[in-house]
C-alpha cells in the first residue's frame, strides 16, 4: 500500500476504543444497572390521565380505587354499597390523576376511561295505555363510576352493554305502557317525568356493577304502518277542529266590529239630524227674522214679492189662471204695476 493513500490515525477513536477494551466489563455491568432501573421505575411509578381510573390488585386483591375529582358515586350511593368491595377494608378510594406508587412486580394495574359512552337500544314495538303501538328506540349516557365493581362484575364493554340492554328496554316499556298516546308524542315534561322515575330504578341496580346512567331520552318514535293512517286522520281531524275553532273566534270578532261600527255610524247620524234640525231651525228663525224686516221696509214691494213667488210656484206652462182684479195674488201685483194702493 502507498504511503499516500494510507488513512490518519484518529487518537480519540484509538482511545475510546482501548478504554472499552480495557473497561468492557464495568460498562457492561453498568448498562445492565441502567436497564434495571428504567424497569423497576416502570414498575414503581404508573400514570394516571386526566380521563382515566384505576384499580390496584395485589396478588388479585383488590386495593386500591383511583377515580376523578369529580366523581361522587360512592357518596350518593353509599346506602346501596356497603356491603360491595368498595367499602370493604383494606380497600383505599382515591382521588386524582398523574403520577402514582405501587409495589414493583407485585401490584397490578387495570385502567379504565371515565368518559362517557352511548347506549343505543334497538327499535322495539311498545304499546301506550290505549293500546297504541310505536316502534320506540332509546339511548342513554353512562360511564364506569366504581372500576373495581365495573371490573369483578361485567369486566368488559359487551357484558355492560348487554346489562343495559336487559334494564334499559323493560323500564322504557313500563314507563310508556302507564302514559297515553298524546302525552308520549305531545307531552314532552310528562315523559321526562316518567324516564326520570325510570333512571332512578336503573342506577339503584347497576350501582352495584359500577355504572350510572347519567341520561336516558327517546332517540326516535315511528308508528308502525298499520297506524299510519288512522294517526294521520286523526291529526287532520285536530287539526280541522282547531282551524275551524279559528275561524269561528274570528267571525265573532268580525260581528262584534261590524255591530260597534253600526252602532257608532247610527249615532253618528242621529247627533247628525239633531244637529241639522237645530241649524234649520236656527236658518228659518233667521229668514223670517230677514222678512219680517223687509217686510217692515216696503210692505207694498214685499207683497209684489210674495205674489211672483206664489205665482211662480203655482204656474207652469199648461197652467191658466183666471182671477179676479181683486183677488189677492193678482191684486197686489196690478196695484205694483199701475201705482195703486190698496
Amino acid at each position: 500500500m502507498n504511503a499516500g493513500t494510507e488513512r490518519p490515525i484518529n487518537f480519540y477513536e484509538a482511545q475510546t476504543k482501548a478504554f472499552f477494551m480495557k473497561n468492557r466489563g464495568r460498562v457492561i455491568l453498568y448498562g445492565l444497572l441502567l436497564i434495571l432501573l428504567i424497569m423497576l421505575a416502570n414498575e414503581c411509578f404508573f400514570i394516571v390521565g386526566e380521563a382515566e381510573q384505576c384499580v390496584l390488585n395485589r396478588f388479585g386483591v383488590i386495593k386500591r380505587i383511583i377515580i376523578n375529582d369529580h366523581n361522587d358515586f360512592h357518596a350518593r350511593y353509599a346506602d346501596y354499597l356497603q356491603e360491595e368491595i368498595s367499602f370493604q377494608a383494606g380497600v383505599r378510594i382515591q382521588t386524582g390523576s398523574g403520577l402514582q406508587i405501587k409495589v414493583p412486580f407485585i401490584d397490578k394495574v387495570e385502567v379504565y376511561s371515565s368518559r362517557l359512552y352511548t347506549y343505543v337500544s334497538d327499535s322495539e314495538v311498545v304499546n301506550t295505555f290505549e293500546k297504541k303501538q310505536y316502534y320506540v328506540k332509546t339511548y342513554a349516557q353512562w360511564y364506569i363510576a366504581d372500576p373495581a365493581l365495573f371490573s369483578l362484575k361485567l369486566g368488559n364493554m359487551t357484558r355492560a352493554e348487554n346489562q343495559l340492554d336487559n334494564l334499559i328496554h323493560p323500564v322504557m316499556v313500563q314507563a310508556i305502557n302507564r302514559m297515553t298516546a298524546e302525552n308520549f308524542v305531545n307531552n314532552k315534561e310528562v315523559l321526562n317525568q316518567a324516564l326520570s322515575n325510570g333512571l332512578r330504578v336503573i342506577n339503584i341496580d347497576m350501582a352495584l356493577r359500577g355504572i350510572e346512567v347519567k341520561d336516558i331520552q327517546v332517540h326516535r318514535t315511528i308508528l308502525p304502518p298499520a297506524n299510519i293512517e288512522s294517526t294521520y286522520a286523526r291529526m287532520q281531524a285536530d287539526r280541522a277542529k282547531v282551524a275551524q275553532q279559528i275561524r269561528s273566534e274570528g267571525q265573532e270578532e268580525y260581528l262584534k266590529a261590524v255591530s260597534s261600527a253600526d252602532l257608532e255610524a247610527r249615532v253618528i247620524q242621529a247627533e247628525a239630524v239633531s244637529n241639522a234640525g237645530v241649524i234649520r231651525g236656527e236658518g228659518d228663525a233667521a229668514a223670517l227674522e230677514i222678512y219680517a224686516k223687509a217686510y217692515g221696509l216696503d210692505t207694498s214691494f214685499f207683497s209684489y214679492w210674495r205674489s211672483l213667488q206664489a205665482l211662480e210656484k203655482s204656474l207652469d206652462e199648461n197652467t191658466t189662471l183666471v182671477l179676479d182684479q181683486n183677488h189677492p195674488l193678482w191684486a197686489d201685483l196690478l196695484n205694483y204695476v199701475t201705482g195703486q194702493t190698496p
